[in-house]
């Protein structure tokens, strides 16, 4: 009795068929993993690995395994400048397989272009962008709320894609303007595009950002700018004085030895009448202290003439602009007028 207990403590004959059947499962687990290496293979291409198995001359790595057949490529272009070591058709044949897209990095929404200033305009690509195109468009200074139709115009037909392009920002009839700009392939096909809108400024009032609110007008271009907290609110198509009478330039602090103080809103009056021409003035606003010359609204039959000179020396206004403007003024406000 002692004699067996002591060899089934010693792992005697009755622990052998447990050894036994523990190697056997070791021993199978061992041989499938191995045959599992020598077999395994990413299937990039449907059958790729049966037919290398088939093929008795295929050379195994190393290890001992098949080799690994590389993945389709995505572009036939890009397989052909892989193999012909070509790094500028490599870039070429990869950009194909982007998806196109561009956008500005400048101008940004709240960016304001000064007319005869050099703009500079940026952009991102991604995907086969060759060239680009670039333009602008608007609506026209709209005259008593009348529509006037549009104005565009290229800022360039056609550029290498560098990123970057600088422009002459031109006199436009209004305040504000959309940018546009497409991505282009190299057969001058449209990719992609984006869009920002700018905000104008005229070339006389380069000056006067910083300086609050106050009203700016252009002999030259017979328009009336509104500046409300140092952003161009409104502009208003007006007549200044025809040949023969005489609109002043001025700015604040002007003088005038027969009209006195100029350059400034003086005083305010819904509906003034005019004593020389006998005539109404509906919402005057006197711009001299001696109330030779303001700007009122005209008569209807002269608003065909508004946009040239026509007047006796005021700045006249279509009657729904004059409305408006009057609203929106105070006593005080400066006044610049330039040739």
């Amino acid at each position: 009795m002692m004699g067996v207990s002591l060899e089934r403590m010693q792992g005697g004959p009755t622990r052998r068929p447990m050894r036994l059947l523990s190697g056997l499962l070791a021993f199978a687990l061992m041989a499938t993993w191995a045959v599992g290496q020598d077999l395994y293979q990413r299937l990039d291409i449907p059958g790729e690995v049966e037919k290398s198995l088939g093929d008795d001359e295929v050379s195994r790595e190393p290890s001992g395994r098949l080799p690994t057949p590389p993945p389709p490529p995505a572009r036939p272009q890009l397989a052909r400048a892989a193999v012909e070591a070509d790094a500028d058709a490599l870039r070429r044949a990869w950009l194909i397989t982007q998806t196109p897209t561009i956008s500005f990095l400048g101008p940004g929404p709240d960016d304001e272009w000064t007319e005869g200033s050099d703009v500079e305009l940026a952009w991102t690509t991604t995907g086969p962008v060759t060239d680009v195109r670039i333009y602008f468009y608007g609506g026209r200074t709209r005259l008593g709320g009348r529509d006037r139709g549009s104005f565009e115009g290229f800022i360039t037909e056609k550029a290498p894609n560098t990123g970057s392009y600088t422009w002459k920002m031109p006199w436009i009839d209004a305040i504000s303007l959309g940018v546009r700009i497409a991505a282009l392939d190299e057969d001058g096909e449209k990719l992609a595009d984006n869009e920002q809108g700018v905000r104008f400024r005229p070339k006389v009032m380069a000056d006067l950002k910083d300086e609050g609110s106050l009203i700016a007008i252009s002999k030259s271009r017979q328009r009336l700018y509104f500046q409300q907290k140092d952003n161009i609110a409104r502009v208003h198509i007006v007549s200044t004085a025809v040949g023969g009478f005489w609109t002043p330039t001025m700015k604040p602090g002007s003088t005038d030895r027969r009209r006195g103080r100029m350059g400034q809103v003086f005083g305010k009056s819904g509906n003034a009448w005019s004593r020389m021409y006998s005539c109404w003035m509906p919402y005057w606003m006197a711009i001299t202290s001696s109330g030779s010359h303001g700007i009122h609204a005209t008569s209807s039959n002269f608003y065909w003439k508004l946009g040239r000179p026509a007047s006796h020396g005021c700045i006249r206004q279509h009657r729904s602009d004059a409305k408006i403007l009057y609203s929106m003024v105070g006593v005080g406000t400066p006044v610049y007028i330039y040739q």
